[in-house]
């Protein structure tokens, strides 16, 4: 093989080698800053002396499962007209560290009303992790046919 010849394969395999890498970085970056996945359901508190608590809460669970920590600053939700928040038990803003989870819950069901677009968790850099639409849709059409909430309480 002549001088050129050694010379574009070393060029090319260079070309290939720095692209992989720099892919890699990029691909490491993004995979391992932190997410934050949410869900919410309806629950009731039991375990207490008096029993069972007959009041429904929608539940909030937000878990980092991202490969770094998440700072988590708020959870609430989006209605047509404004946003709302939800009054935690444990202050926030928290540090989420990867795996961990926190529950909080709110006994007020009236945010299930047609007005709702969303449920979400923020983060501090103001990234927005929504609850999936399906499950938003199960919660508020559940709730608008009396399942849970006072619309229950009254029937």
């Amino acid at each position: 093989m002549d001088k050129e010849t050694i010379t574009t394969i070393l060029a090319i395999w260079g070309a290939v080698v720095s692209s992989f890498a720099v892919g890699w970085q990029f691909f490491r970056d993004i995979i391992q800053r932190g997410r934050l996945r949410v869900s919410c359901y309806i629950g009731e508190l039991i375990g207490d002396p008096g029993g069972i608590d007959p009041t429904d809460y929608l539940v909030y669970n937000v878990t980092n499962i991202g490969k770094e920590p998440v700072m988590l600053t708020h959870i609430g939700g989006e209605m047509k007209e404004k946003d709302f928040m939800v009054k935690t038990r444990q202050p926030l803003p928290r540090m989420l560290q990867p795996g961990e989870y926190t529950l909080e819950f709110t006994h007020d069901l009236s945010v299930l009303g047609p007005e709702l677009k969303r449920l979400t968790a923020i983060d501090s850099i103001g990234r927005v992790w929504k609850v999936p639409k399906k499950q938003v849709k199960k919660l508020k059409a559940d709730y608008a046919a009396g399942k849970y909430g006072t619309s229950k309480k009254n029937s």
